[in-house]
């Protein structure tokens, strides 16, 4: 069985199994380098913000991920309904969102922390956990949760 990946369109989205994915398939996610591995695989090199979902069974074991959005050079329009929409499709039991910085800047603008307050919100109160907000680039990591220290 291939991996699942979402892609989305304007009106629709559709679950694809890929056979060869671009990230481990049901690989766990315990830490925040764990998912930012992944996000850095798959969108660490872009020259645009791309806004990526990584959907996790109940065990945190990566089953699909999909690009929500792809924005400019250095923004990227994102509601929580944008992430949850898909998340529920494929029945994830958490979400790790993460985003790139195409600048190479791992500091956090005002919306990327304002989104973050709203999505963790939304992903509460349908009972989807955000793990984590990560914001990649090539070769660093910046992680709310580990910098807000959600876990205490």
């Amino acid at each position: 069985m291939g991996a699942i990946r979402v892609t989305t369109h304007r009106y629709s989205f559709q679950v694809v199994r890929e056979q060869e994915p671009a990230y481990p398939t049901g690989a766990g996610v315990t830490t925040p380098h764990d998912a930012a591995a992944i996000a850095q695989h798959v969108i660490g090199g872009q020259i645009s913000e791309v806004v990526l979902a990584l959907f996790l069974d109940a065990r945190h074991r990566v089953t699909g991920y999909a690009e929500i959005v792809r924005g400019t050079l250095n923004a990227a329009r994102l509601t929580p309904r944008d992430i949850l929409v898909p998340a529920l499709a494929v029945n994830a039991a958490a979400v790790v969102v993460a985003h790139c910085h195409p600048s190479g800047e791992l500091s956090p603008s005002r919306a990327d922390r304002q989104v973050t307050v709203l999505l963790r919100q939304a992903c509460e109160l349908i009972g989807v956990p955000l793990l984590d907000h990560l914001i990649v680039t090539e070769d660093a990591v910046f992680s709310f949760r580990e910098s807000e220290r959600w876990g205490e």
